[in-house]
C-alpha cells in the first residue's frame, strides 16, 4: 500500500518490527503470551464465536491433526512483546502442494503498520522452503455475513494488499438447542448406539467405511482440494488429537440390525472452556440408506443424549460449503440459522 502523500511523514506509523521464532510448547511463559494474544484477537474480531480454550490451544502444540506437520511461530516487536502468532499446517499425504495458514494473528494495537504483510512474506518463505506452491488462509465474519464485519475486514484488506484471490466460503450456522427436533422412533430393524470420544473397536471399521463415502462425495467448497483417504488409523489419530486438546465428544450411530452395518454416524465436540457451545462435527449416512431421513434422526438422538449429559449446553455451531445447497437445506430443517461466513483466500508462493 502506498504512503498517504497528504499525511506528514513524521505522523505516519513506522512499520512494526517483528522477529519470528518457533513457539516451544515447553516454554509455559511464551505459550501463555501467545494464548493471551489470540484471546485479544478473538475479542476484537470474532466475539460471536466460542472463546479460545487454553487446554485446547496447549494440546494443539503437541499433537497435530492426522497426517499433518504443524509449525507454530510467535512474533515479537522491538520491545520484546508478543505481537503476532502464526500456525502453519502442512498436509503430508494428500494436498502436498499446499500449506494452510490456520492462524495469522496480529495484536489489534499494531494493525495498519505492515505486520500482516510481514507475516504473509514469512509464510511464503516457509511454504517455498517446503516446496509448497499454494497457501490458504481464512477469516470469519460476523452474523450479518458482510465482508466488513469482524475478522473479515482486516483479512479482506490483507488479501487485496498481497494479491490473494478468493478460494471458497463456508456458511456458519448456529442452532439454539431449544429449536432442535426431538428424536422419533426408528424404522425396523434399526437401533441406536452411543459412545464418547473414541469409536468402539467393533465399530471403527464401519466408521472408516462411512468416512470414505463422505470423502468421496462431500463438498468442501474448494474444487482444488483433494479429499482425505479414510482409514482406521486416521480415525484413531484424530481421536488422540481431540483428547490431547482436552476436548470431549458425544457420538451416535444408527445400526442396521439385520446386517450389523452402520447406517448413519454423527459427532458433537466440546472444549473445556465453552460448556454452552458444541461443534457439530461429522454426520454421515451410508449411501445405501440415504433418502430415509436418517441424518436428521441420528443428529436428533445424539443431541438429546448430549443435552442430558451437558446441562449448560445451549448452542451448536457448524459450517457448510456455501454452494452445498443440500446440506444447507438439511441443516435449516433441523433448526440451524445463519450466523456468519468463513472466507478463504488462495495465494501463490511466487511473488
Amino acid at each position: 500500500m502506498s504512503p498517504d502523500p497528504a499525511r506528514p511523514a513524521s505522523t505516519r506509523p513506522r512499520p512494526v518490527r517483528l522477529d519470528l521464532a518457533p513457539l516451544d510448547p515447553a516454554d509455559r511463559s511464551a505459550v501463555d503470551e501467545v494464548f493471551e494474544l489470540r484471546t485479544l484477537v478473538h475479542r476484537a474480531d470474532t466475539p460471536h464465536l466460542p472463546a479460545p480454550c487454553r487446554a485446547d490451544f496447549a494440546g494443539s502444540l503437541t499433537v497435530p491433526p492426522p497426517a499433518t506437520r504443524v509449525e507454530e511461530w510467535a512474533g515479537r516487536d522491538a520491545a520484546g512483546r508478543c505481537a503476532a502468532s502464526v500456525r502453519l499446517e502442512f498436509p503430508r499425504e494428500e494436498n502436498t502442494g499446499s500449506v494452510t495458514a490456520a492462524v495469522l494473528a496480529v495484536h489489534p494495537a499494531l494493525r495498519g503498520q505492515g505486520a500482516g504483510r510481514r507475516l504473509v512474506e514469512f509464510v511464503r518463505e516457509r511454504a517455498a522452503a517446503a516446496q509448497r506452491s499454494r497457501i490458504l488462509f481464512t477469516a470469519d465474519s460476523g452474523p450479518s455475513g458482510q465482508a466488513g464485519d469482524g475478522a473479515a475486514a482486516p483479512a479482506h484488506h490483507l488479501a487485496a494488499t498481497v494479491g490473494a484471490r478468493p478460494a471458497w466460503t463456508l456458511d456458519h450456522l448456529r442452532l439454539d438447542i431449544a429449536d432442535a427436533p426431538l428424536p422419533q422412533p426408528l424404522p425396523e430393524p434399526m437401533s441406536v448406539r452411543y459412545w464418547g470420544s473414541e469409536v468402539p473397536e467393533e465399530l471403527v471399521e464401519q466408521a472408516a467405511r462411512l468416512e470414505a463415502a463422505l470423502s468421496a462425495t462431500a463438498s468442501t467448497g474448494d474444487p482444488g482440494w483433494e479429499p482425505q483417504p479414510a482409514a482406521i488409523s486416521r480415525i484413531r489419530d484424530f481421536e488422540r488429537m481431540r483428547i490431547a486438546r482436552g476436548r470431549r465428544a458425544h457420538q451416535c450411530a444408527i445400526l442396521d440390525d439385520t446386517t450389523g452395518r452402520m447406517a448413519a454416524w454423527t459427532a458433537l465436540s466440546m472444549t473445556r472452556a465453552n460448556p454452552g457451545d458444541a461443534l457439530q462435527a461429522i454426520t454421515i449416512v451410508d449411501p445405501a440408506h440415504r433418502g430415509r431421513g436418517l441424518g436428521r434422526q441420528v443428529k436428533a438422538y445424539n443431541l438429546a443424549r448430549a443435552r442430558a449429559a451437558e446441562t449448560r449446553l445451549a448452542h451448536v455451531d457448524t459450517w457448510n460449503a456455501s454452494g452445498n445447497a443440500h446440506m444447507l437445506r438439511v441443516n435449516a430443517g433441523f433448526g440451524f440459522a445463519p450466523a456468519g461466513v468463513r472466507w478463504a483466500w488462495e495465494l501463490s508462493t511466487a511473488r
